[in-house]
């Protein structure tokens, strides 16, 4: 309580200094406050509640997170243990899902389908998580989403999906009413303005959006999202890459079953049309073109979406097909050429210097191509193109290590292995009810 009251003081005192006439001076003072502020925060405890959501794959995304608890912090995870369906999300009848769409518009109310045995539950308490039953949690403050308890209130509340589900249409809106903080973490890194991408342009009741890097926050901000809440701290997702890096590409062909002597071709498939039927129809091409050459192993990794939906393409059973339970980063770092258009591809290619061939080709005739012009032209020839398709996949090029390190700071920040720290910093910060717009990166 004392430490929330200093917060509270430091607040009101910045605001009276920003409204003086002696800026120097006060931005002097508001940088100390700061780094008081930010040394008394890492010696206080915080209760975090962790919404994984409908999908068990995002685990990958907290688990840098959960590594960053210390011995004075609380923490409760609770994650799907099934693959998500569509009805997860939405009704299949038309009708009733412009019905639940209304009720919701119109007077916020919708159905909690919320089941116990669906979720599996982790606690960290003394400095370890543990799993757990929620029945066993301590009954202390009433959670409706759950139907249940909580063993304390939480003090902020991180979730990866708050554009759907039951984040969106329980968590949120009990958080919001609770007056706990809500930080997100952007899943996939938006780099083109996408019209099927203007639910972006909303903070969906987040107090911030934790982003992968200065080109994502941008695009969410021409999407109509508040840019000051666009919070840039480097995706968890990738804090494996740098010990994957030392691994090295013979042990990564190793553990993903690629063969040693071959150029690996990775093909990521996308499911959003017209997109999808553009690079299925050259992804098609190019294993009818390679399958017969013991020079090139081609393996494709299917979009999530694609596997649940049944739209994945069908091609030759010679080659590899990752459906699920793969590393994705050994993946791709075992990979000699990436072709894709899936934009969050392309920040763990450029982490772990992997050409990548860029699907997203603005002369392809195909709808709102011309808007994936500031991306190619942002990236340049650190990525190929339609055209060089071929080239790439025969003579894979090498590029300037310092090139891609400029490069990557814009679409991906930092691949340091600290990234979830980060998040969990920014965290710890709305906890203190701080601004967020006013958080700074500990490493900077």
């Amino acid at each position: 309580m004392n430490i929330r009251c200093f917060s509270l003081f430091n607040t009101v005192l910045e605001g009276v200094l920003l409204s003086s006439n002696k800026p120097r001076f006060s931005s002097s003072i508001i940088y100390l406050i700061h780094t008081l502020d930010t040394k008394i925060m890492h010696g206080m405890y915080m209760r975090m509640l962790i919404h994984g959501s409908e999908h068990p794959h995002h685990y990958k995304t907290f688990a840098s997170i959960l590594a960053s608890f210390s011995l004075e912090d609380e923490g409760i995870f609770l994650i799907s243990n099934q693959e998500a369906t569509s009805k997860d999300f939405a009704p299949k009848n038309f009708f009733l899902h412009k019905l639940r769409d209304i009720f919701w518009d119109w007077f916020k109310i919708n159905i909690n389908r919320y089941k116990k045995n669906r979720w599996d539950w982790s606690i960290y308490t003394e400095n370890k998580w543990m799993n757990i039953r929620q029945k066993d949690l301590d009954k202390e403050f009433k959670c409706p989403p759950i139907k249940g308890f909580l063993p304390w209130k939480p003090d902020v509340v991180l979730c990866v999906s708050p554009h759907e589900g039951h984040t969106k249409y329980q968590l949120i809106p009990w958080a919001i009413k609770q007056n706990i903080p809500i930080i997100s973490i952007d899943h996939g890194c938006p780099l083109v303005v996408f019209p099927f991408g203007n639910y972006r342009g909303s903070m969906m009741g987040c107090n911030a959006n934790a982003v992968w890097g200065e080109f994502a926050a941008k695009i969410n901000s021409k999407q109509g999202a508040n840019r000051e809440l666009q919070i840039i701290t480097g995706t968890p997702t990738i804090d494996d890459i740098p010990a994957k890096k030392k691994l090295g590409k013979r042990n990564l062909k190793k553990r993903i079953g690629a063969k040693l002597n071959s150029k690996m071709v990775l093909l990521m498939t996308t499911h959003r049309e017209p997109l999808k039927t553009h690079c299925d129809n050259i992804f098609q091409e190019i294993c009818e073109r390679y399958i017969l050459d013991d020079n090139i192993e081609i393996h494709v990794k299917p979009h999530p979406v694609e596997l649940r939906n049944n739209s994945f393409l069908k091609i030759d059973e010679k080659v590899k097909i990752h459906k699920k339970d793969v590393d994705l980063h050994a993946l791709i770092g075992a990979s000699d050429v990436i072709i894709s258009p899936a934009t969050s591809v392309i920040v763990p290619a450029l982490a772990m210097n992997i050409p990548f061939v860029n699907l997203l080709d603005p002369n392809s005739g195909i709808e709102d191509a011309h808007l994936y012009s500031p991306l190619i032209e942002m990236l340049g020839n650190l990525i190929g193109n339609v055209s060089e398709l071929h080239e790439w996949i025969k003579n894979p090029p090498v590029h300037d290590e310092k090139k891609i390190f400029e490069v990557f700071k814009k679409v991906g920040y930092k691949c340091d292995g600290k990234n979830g720290k980060r998040v969990f910093d920014l965290c710890k910060w709305a906890s203190l009810n701080k601004s967020v717009s006013q958080w700074k990166d500990f490493d900077n």
